[in-house]
């Protein structure tokens, strides 16, 4: 359940006011095309020094963040951004594995429960 609410609060993205800000915004949360879960702001490599030009190029031109990172989608699908996206198959994704966790641990203190007050029934009842 924490899991769950503390994913939906991170992919709650707050408009940036700066273009340097919304730049450096952006450069952290997209993956660098040829890194192994590195973000444009942390590569060096060719790829990612060309699309961070490109992000710059887009926020200058106008383009709000959420266009920028549905560009990010379309090209390089939903692993294109290091923050999961809030809709869709995503969501399943991290809630289903949070609920299967949280049912495990009811069951568990359910079964708890119910071994104490039979263990407690009977040592009241003279066993």
């Amino acid at each position: 359940m924490l899991a769950a609410v503390l994913l939906s609060i991170g992919s709650v993205h707050p408009p940036a006011t700066t273009d340097a800000a919304r730049i450096a915004h952006l450069d952290a949360m997209i993956k660098c095309p040829s890194c192994e879960d590195l973000s444009l702001s942390q590569s060096n490599a060719p790829s990612a020094l060309t699309l961070r030009h490109q992000v710059a190029a887009w926020v200058e031109a106008g383009w709000s963040d959420q266009r920028v990172e549905n560009w990010v989608v379309s090209h390089d699908g939903p692993g294109g951004l290091l923050v999961p996206q809030a809709s869709g198959i995503s969501i399943a994704l991290y809630a289903v594995p949070a609920v299967l966790v949280a049912g495990a641990a009811l069951c568990v203190g359910w079964a708890l429960w119910r071994r104490r007050r039979v263990r407690v029934g009977f040592d009241v009842d003279g066993g």
